[in-house]
């Protein structure tokens, strides 16, 4: 998954636009691939953050 894919996937603005396609895409299975892709962009964003958070210790 791309930063971008997983940046229309959380923001509020284009979530709904980007869970249609991966549900539309997903045929039979689709909200199964909506609910996945949502925990993979929810673990990259945390992977970032966490990343970023060690690169400036000092914050919370």
């Amino acid at each position: 998954m791309t930063i971008n894919q997983v940046i229309r996937i959380l923001d509020p603005a284009t979530t709904a636009e980007e869970l249609a396609t991966i549900e539309y895409y997903g045929g039979l299975h689709g909200r199964e691939k909506m609910v996945a892709a949502c925990d993979e962009a929810c673990r990259v964003a945390v992977g970032i953050m966490r990343k970023y958070q060690e690169a400036h210790k000092n914050i919370d």
